[in-house]
């Protein structure tokens, strides 16, 4: 028979290991849980038996770094109050090509009838294409995307929707020391929402009010589709990027890391230390009569007292 808590062979029925201590108990007597041999012979699982309260401290750490990620703790209050930190924003992107049906950006030359004096027919001139004119409207456009009128037709369309809007014309530069406009018609719209599907949403919804009120202007200006701007969606939103705040799988990763490596310390330490931190001299006094009825009855004679050699404290002459 071998104990349950080092794996010690001892006398057939002994309800205390003669060398550890440890009580003998299966199922039936309501305490440890009867073990299989291969089982009890493995030294990771005596180290963990063993070292059950530093797992417990690992446990209590690694929960205290996972809710500290989520959350700010406030010691200062008693009982210590939990401000959950910045939350994990979610933003989607969609590009609008601001052009014109001559298709300015696929030509050199565009022909143009010119009024000559009268009388005279008029005349075809050819010219450059028009791109100082698309240019302009792609650095106006953000500031009428984020106005209330498009978000108005947006609610229409699609509802209330979470998340804000933020525009701008692509590569323009918007800094306290320095200002430029872009000098490409194109116009980013970004979307942050709390979930990646509510950012793409709410990104598409706008981009689709947007073109909804150009139309609107031109369709009640009655101009002719030569004399309109046109908006074509070069890039949809597909996919949110996470920005800021802290996502639930950092935490989930860092509670598993600490409680490993308070599981690999457990093991360590029963390596180097089989027996325990420090080996009790003597059981309680409840057990100690039981303890010492299993040593006799294992064959082996506790050494008495009277026996022991006395220390003598040794002096220099």
């Amino acid at each position: 028979m071998s104990c349950l808590n080092c794996g010690h062979e001892i006398h057939e029925g002994a309800r205390f290991c003669a060398r550890c201590g440890a009580p003998q108990t299966d199922g039936r007597d309501g305490g440890l849980v009867a073990l299989t041999p291969s089982l009890l012979g493995n030294q990771y699982v005596r180290s963990l038996r063993r070292y059950w309260w530093l797992l417990l401290l690992g446990l209590g750490v690694a929960l205290i770094a996972a809710i500290a990620m989520v959350y700010r703790i406030n010691f200062g209050s008693v009982p210590p109050t939990l401000e959950k930190r910045e939350q994990l924003t979610y933003t989607a992107s969609a590009r609008i090509l601001v052009t014109s049906a001559e298709a300015p950006y696929f030509r050199t030359r565009v022909t143009r009838e010119v009024a000559t004096t009268e009388g005279e027919e008029p005349q075809e001139v050819g010219s450059a294409p028009d791109l100082g004119t698309l240019i302009s409207t792609a650095n106006l456009y953000p500031i009428l995307i984020e106005s209330d009128e498009v978000r108005r037709i947006r609610e229409e369309k699609a509802g209330p929707l979470p998340g804000t809007i933020t525009t701008r014309a692509i590569y323009e530069v918007n800094s306290p020391s320095r200002f430029e406009l872009s000098q490409v018609p194109v116009v980013e719209v970004y979307g942050s929402a709390a979930s990646p599907a509510a950012a793409i949403q709410i990104t598409q919804a706008t981009v689709n009010a947007f073109m909804t009120y150009v139309d609107g202007i031109q369709d009640g200006a009655r101009l002719e589709r030569r004399e309109r701007i046109l908006l074509e969606e070069l890039e949809q939103p597909q996919n949110a990027i996470a920005s800021g705040g802290t996502s639930l799988s950092l935490p989930f990763m860092v509670f598993m890391v600490i409680s490993g490596a308070f599981v690999a310390l457990a093991i360590l330490l029963g390596r180097l230390f089989p027996f325990g931190l420090q080996v009790s001299r003597k059981v309680g006094t409840a057990l100690g009569r039981d303890l010492d009825a299993d040593v006799a009855d294992a064959g082996v004679q506790p050494e008495p007292r009277a026996k022991r050699p006395a220390r003598r404290s040794k002096t220099r002459v």
